[in-house]
């Protein structure tokens, strides 16, 4: 899976903070940096690299966007000679599973080498968009317009998501439609505006956030990246589906923080004895975003034609011993699932903040 966006390598310091690092790979088409001594300015050597995967696994381990980058960084980094040979930055490619790596000449760096370059290969990546739901918290909006077709900002929710993909790089997408299924054929028809191959998969009832799987036509070769159709997200999908991949995760579930304001004190226990009062805390918890990367054979645990949710899925995974990880969105993530959330969303884009 290659971005559409191929800019030059960022390279950062060592000491750099991994938060200012973030926002510079955001718009990097392959999710790397090259990490110099000290800080930039200051002329030092190569000493290593950074992934965009690196920085959300720290924010899992609970490291702060302040964090330095030395404390992050790999001790493997994904660097070659100019003069190494294809078969072996593929070998290191595929090992690290990165699609690129730093080549450093002198301690300095010369360029990149992609995997694509030197004979290495990815199975293309499958976007199932789940556009089927009647939007029932949106009345009376959904009544006549389906809620991924309403107009946030510049354009609509699912034309978004489709604009997303083409940066991502994915070029196969099925929308998975039931209520008002010919609205969208008519406004989206068969993605070439969009650049992309858009087909449609039917449901003739409501199939839930897993269920539409079933109704694929054949089983992609690889990974399958699904997303509910009412969400507005600065996320580089590219970056999703890396990650899934560094992980060798059979499913990857992209999270949220969701925070929670107790309106009163909260009382830590042993048996009937208070130990601490903590007075109104806020509390974080990771939420599901409705965004997912799935290998193929996990499709073939889907029932056919089937009302099942993704939540069941992933339980079934699970229970056989499949790895599940999570993937934290550090972008902006709007969820339009109600008039207040439609909205909030609203009169940010009219205050001119785009995601």
């Amino acid at each position: 899976m290659g971005s559409r966006r191929r800019t030059v390598t960022a390279v950062v310091g060592a000491d750099d903070e991994i938060g200012r690092v973030f926002e510079r790979l955001h718009d990097n088409g392959v999710g790397i940096a090259v990490v110099v001594r000290g800080d930039v300015g200051g002329g030092g050597g190569v000493v290593g690299t950074i992934s965009d995967g690196d920085i959300r696994r720290a924010h899992l381990l609970g490291r702060g966007l302040t964090t330095k980058v030395s404390e992050v960084m790999g001790d493997d980094p994904a660097i070659v000679e100019p003069e190494t040979p294809d078969d072996e930055v593929r070998a290191l490619l595929e090992r690290r599973r990165l699609p690129a790596a730093a080549v450093v000449e002198g301690g300095r760096l010369a360029g990149l080498r992609h995997l694509d370059e030197v004979g290495g290969h990815q199975p293309p990546v499958t976007a199932v968009i789940l556009a089927g739901g009647r939007g029932q918290r949106l009345r009376p909006l959904t009544d006549k317009v389906p809620k991924p077709l309403l107009t946030v900002g510049r354009t609509t929710i699912v034309e978004r998501l489709l604009e997303g993909l083409w940066a991502a790089g994915v070029a196969d997408v099925y929308l998975s439609v039931n209520y008002k299924a010919e609205v969208f054929e008519e406004r989206l028809g068969d993605g070439e505006g969009y650049g992309v191959h858009l087909r449609y998969l039917r449901e003739r009832t409501e199939l839930n956030t897993a269920g539409p799987l079933s109704l694929l036509p054949e089983r992609p070769s690889g990974p399958i990246l699904v997303m509910n159709a009412d969400q507005v997200t600065a996320l580089h999908f590219a970056r999703l589906v890396d990650y899934h991949r560094q992980q060798a995760a059979a499913i990857t579930v992209g999270t949220f923080d969701y925070a929670v304001k107790v309106p009163y004190g909260v009382l830590h226990l042993e048996g009937d004895r208070i130990t601490g009062i903590e007075e109104k805390p806020t509390l974080h918890r990771p939420c599901n975003a409705g965004i997912y990367v799935l290998e193929p054979e996990v499709v073939g645990l889907v029932p056919p034609e089937t009302f099942f949710g993704m939540p069941s899925l992933v339980e079934l995974v699970l229970a056989q011993g499949g790895k599940v990880v999570s993937f934290p969105i550090l972008e902006k993530f709007i969820d339009i699932g109600t008039l207040e959330e439609l909205e909030a969303a609203l009169v940010l884009f009219a205050t001119g903040e785009e995601v």
